[in-house]
């Protein structure tokens, strides 16, 4: 069972999303049509953060994201972009989605547990619950993101524990 071991909230400076996008049905997803954990495998097996690692200058965050977000134009589909957390100034890929997140609040839950599909289910609802303890609101779910840490994330702790940051925007109230 997943757990939240740490719960913050930060200003995100507005930084950009680079990467590859799967457009995909929240509905679908919810009924245990996950095609995420494939997209991810393709996107490891095509190579996609060569490109953008080989942008040292423009790297806002070297960990991967995957971040869903475009939910909200009434047919219940959604983007999910697996890829890497840039500066002004990157120059994107031919055929890579970007997209401009504006500088504001996130909340950041630091979710752990040994099993990743648990971790990467529980991380929403259980940074969520935390949001509304401390007395804060989601701000209007323009976007959510899971940041693969490194090493937190990508080495498991002496008990087989991995970590996964997770990120909602927030306001205040």
């Amino acid at each position: 069972m997943s757990e939240l071991i740490k719960f913050e909230v930060k200003r995100l400076p507005g930084v950009k999303i680079v990467g590859k996008e799967l457009r995909y049905n929240m509905e679908a997803l919810m009924k245990g049509d996950n095609r995420i954990p494939d997209f991810w495998d393709k996107c490891f097996a095509d190579g996609i953060f060569s490109l953008l690692e080989d942008q040292t200058d423009f790297i806002f965050d070297s960990s991967y994201v995957g971040v869903m977000l475009d939910w909200d134009k009434g047919d219940g589909d959604f983007s999910y972009i697996v890829g890497m957390l840039m500066k002004d100034g990157v120059s994107v890929p031919e055929g890579y989605y970007h997209k401009d997140l504006e500088e504001t609040d996130v909340a950041i839950g630091w979710i752990k547990g040994k099993n990743t599909a648990d971790v990467c289910s529980s991380a929403h609802p259980l940074t969520e619950q935390a949001i509304k303890e401390k007395g804060y609101k989601c701000d209007n779910m323009k976007w959510c993101m899971e940041l693969y840490n490194c090493p937190r994330y990508t080495t498991p702790d002496e008990n087989g524990h991995i970590v996964l940051d997770y990120y909602i925007p927030i306001n205040d109230n």
